[in-house]
């Protein structure tokens, strides 16, 4: 290498690229091009556009019913659509509408009886689109009372949260008599499994497998059946978020929709994540239970064009149940301020 030294810049250059053109430098050539391509590659990863970070508030601990939104992080749906988004469990003294008044989160997960309560109390929730279309709810009874409708009801202790708006229904349908005593539920099956004359309320994809888990059948008393449906786990905004970001509630509700048809497919991976995320002792085979029991009230008929759908008619029928009930005011009703069906559509219409 001695020879070269007195050579100029130039001629140094073209014996460079002499020996590049008949192959006596390939591995160096080979490096450069790789260094040319991952310099390429960080480049266009500068370029791209910043992904939208926004938050997701849970109403209960991660479970079946939140399946598709995490499935829509864990296969990279959400970051498809731009979005970086960061779920946040919830729990038993989890406030979803207050968190999104005070702009904690930018969305929440909420049932559509509760974003009408919250309305009708000056808290401008909004529903963007509805994973579950038949409620869930239930009411649970040993398999071995013999009790299989809600006329049934009767000479037992029903563990209920006797806030929630249900309550009053039951009684206006005469379905809840003198003979019923309430008293508090506490997210456990225990006393129904202990022995006879106890009933619960529950979600049919959750707590009748926890029931069979400890040896006990039960019969599950929808209250769909009785005509207390309400949509369940919604993904919720406040009004002037939505306002204010409506291309990013758009691609947040498409991502989630996505996310749900997928998880209904295809739930092994998401479910992984939802039983490192629960902390609560949630056990694989309850999830798997939760996904099969939770499709047919998801997708009507396996028609998975219909997730996260909204009529203007249920959400209707839902308002006059609760102003019946005198648990909100007709004069604060706007069924369509409540619920933005629109954001489903495909970019373009």
């Amino acid at each position: 290498m001695l020879m070269f030294r007195s050579l100029n810049a130039p001629a140094l250059a073209f014996i460079a690229l002499c020996w590049a053109m008949v192959g006596c430098d390939a591995p160096n050539a080979k490096k450069a091009e790789t260094a040319v391509a991952k310099n390429t590659a960080s480049q266009n990863k500068t370029d791209a556009p910043k992904a939208t970070k926004v938050a997701l508030l849970l109403n209960w601990y991660p479970e079946a019913e939140h399946g598709g939104f995490y499935a829509a992080q864990v296969h990279g749906i959400y970051e498809k659509y731009g979005l970086d988004v960061d779920i946040q469990p919830g729990g038993k003294n989890t406030v979803v509408p207050q968190s999104l008044t005070l702009r904690r989160v930018q969305f929440g997960v909420a049932n559509a009886d509760d974003v009408l309560v919250a309305r009708n109390q000056d808290v401008p929730l909004v529903a963007l689109m509805a994973p579950i279309q038949d409620g869930p709810r239930c009411i649970m009874v040993r398999a071995d009372s013999g009790i299989t409708s809600f006329e049934q009801l009767k000479n037992v202790t029903l563990q209920i949260d006797s806030t929630r708006p249900y309550i009053p229904f039951l009684k206006s349908k005469g379905l809840l008599d003198d003979s019923v005593k309430l008293a508090p539920y506490f997210g456990s099956v225990a006393q129904l499994v202990a022995g006879p004359g106890y009933a619960a309320q529950g979600y049919n994809f959750s707590e009748p497998f926890m029931a069979r888990q400890q040896g006990v059948e039960v019969n599950q008393l929808m209250m769909s059946d009785i005509g207390y449906n309400p949509y369940a786990s919604l993904l919720v905004a406040t009004s002037d978020y939505v306002d204010g970001n409506a291309d990013v509630c758009k691609r947040m509700v498409q991502a989630s929709k996505e996310g749900w048809v997928k998880y209904l497919s295809d739930p092994v991976q998401t479910n992984e994540v939802i039983l490192k995320a629960n902390k609560q002792g949630l056990e694989k085979p309850a999830l798997e239970f939760g996904v099969e029991a939770l499709k047919p009230l998801c997708m009507k008929d396996g028609d998975e064009s219909r997730v996260g759908q909204m009529s203007r008619d249920r959400w209707t029928q839902l308002a006059d149940t609760l102003v019946e009930l005198k648990l909100i005011d007709r004069a604060k009703v706007n069924v369509d301020a409540s619920f933005r069906a629109d954001l489903l559509e495909p970019s373009g219409k």
